[in-house]
């Protein structure tokens, strides 16, 4: 059994703290804010983008599995302590 399924929680910092459950993370700790055809991952609890992606196709919007990808992409970064170098599992 992988560390992040038995925690629930991964901080960052003494204040910032995310969901090792995917669910939950893209329903209430990340967003897209789009403007043109940039697309912005960013952090709900904090101030902080985690990655910004280019629409490259005609109406400028990245699709559903583009979003997903990325999504799943920096949730796993997030958990490998790439976002804060301190991060632990706590329950």
């Amino acid at each position: 059994m992988s560390a992040t399924a038995t925690k629930p929680w991964f901080h960052i910092n003494k204040d910032v703290e995310y969901s090792t459950d995917f669910k939950f993370f893209s329903e209430n700790q990340i967003r897209v804010v789009r403007t043109g055809t940039k697309h912005n991952f960013c952090s709900r609890l904090e101030a902080k983008s985690f990655s910004t992606k280019i629409a490259l196709n005609r109406n400028g919007e990245l699709d559903e599995a583009d979003i997903i990808f990325e999504t799943k992409k920096i949730h796993k970064e997030i958990l490998a302590g790439k976002h804060h170098a301190t991060g632990t599992f706590v329950d």
